[in-house]
């Protein structure tokens, strides 16, 4: 005789396979959302997509899978960006007021019981945080944890997805695990954690290194990666040994395309990418300029100041020209010490 209260569980319980067809339409509108987005550099609503497809992922696969890895790389790699982006704008608000505050140096000489006057300069759609002075402190400081809030979350998803990815063993996986460290070294570099990005760059040199031939290009924008994280750190002459390993592997690859007609375009490319090598060896070759900041500022403290954060901001920009760009912000701690909490070599990547 049938038990009708069994019949009932049983038609209850789920069927795993029909819930995995379920969910998985879910999980690819998710990716193409957030990809799309990614592509747009819209990071906010990548973030928001990358995020839920990461949560639903860790529901149906594990938190040990590597679905799982792969969707916390995507939801790190668009914090990270959204991280540069809002420094980059903060930066560029930093340069525009201390320019402003020299052509209204005389008004607040004239003026100095009166309340300074502030610049008030607003990108489009940004809004205003210049109110009095009591507020202009407490939402600087606000507008920095943001920043840092922001890095500390890459770094986190980041390091979750790598604890994942270096269990597996495979050359795809392996490459994959050497990708993510070379993001989170990206957030260390972006933190000035020099450091540590010299430990992650280094780590997914040597994955890299184990998967792929001598002289495969992918081998060069790694290796660049260290050197530059080395000529942070300020150990210039390990950034040029490394540096010499970048050169060889791109004239090896030019040697062994130079007479193909199908490959006329990377050959040019390549051309212009080892000529930005040597420049950028030759830049690190040379002495530092010294800048007379006082002649610049006349004097005035505060304006000395702001024209020295100004004259950092554009020396490191220099720093990287061609090949990369940082705008960084303060330094990072990891576990409790130099932890932080995706410098990105664009023109190595884009072009290799």
């Amino acid at each position: 005789m049938t038990d009708k209260g069994k019949q009932v569980d049983t038609s209850e319980t789920p069927d795993p396979q029909t819930a995995l067809g379920a969910v998985m339409p879910v999980i690819a509108d998710l990716l193409e959302r957030g990809t799309r987005a990614f592509a747009l550099s819209d990071w906010e609503n990548a973030i928001d997509y990358f995020g839920e497809l990461s949560s639903i992922t860790e529901q149906t696969f594990g938190d040990e899978s590597q679905r799982y890895a792969d969707s916390l790389v995507m939801y790190g790699r668009a914090l990270l960006q959204h991280a540069i982006e809002q420094n980059a704008l903060l930066a560029q608000k930093t340069l525009a007021e201390a320019a402003t505050g020299t052509l209204n140096k005389n008004e607040e000489s004239e003026d100095k019981q009166a309340q300074p006057s502030k610049a008030n300069i607003q990108f489009e759609g940004e809004p205003d945080f210049r109110q009095v002075d009591e507020q202009d402190e407490v939402e600087e400081d606000a507008t920095e944890e943001d920043e840092d809030d922001d890095f500390a979350a890459a770094w986190n998803v980041l390091d979750v997805a790598r604890v994942i990815q270096e269990k597996a063993t495979d050359t795809k996986s392996q490459l994959k695990y050497a990708e993510t460290l070379m993001l989170l070294g990206d957030v260390s570099m972006e933190s000035e954690n020099f450091a540590q990005a010299v430990t992650d760059f280094t780590s997914a040199l040597r994955v890299k290194q184990a998967c792929l031939a001598d002289g495969d290009r992918e081998l060069a924008e790694i290796y660049y990666k260290v050197a530059l994280a080395h000529e942070y750190n300020q150990e210039t002459s390990k950034a040029l040994e490394l540096m010499s390993d970048v050169q060889r592997i791109l004239n090896n690859r030019l040697q062994s395309i130079k007479d193909s007609t199908e490959d006329k375009d990377e050959f040019e490319s390549l051309q212009e990418v080892l000529a930005d090598v040597k420049a950028k060896i030759e830049e690190w070759k040379a002495p530092p300029e010294r800048v007379d900041v006082g002649a610049v500022t006349g004097g005035d403290q505060l304006l000395a100041d702001k024209a020295k954060e100004m004259l950092r901001l554009a020396v490191e920009a220099g720093k990287v020209t061609d090949i990369t760009s940082l705008v960084k912000p303060k330094s990072k701690k990891r576990d409790g010490e130099n932890k932080p909490e995706d410098s990105e070599t664009k023109r190595v990547k884009n072009e290799m």
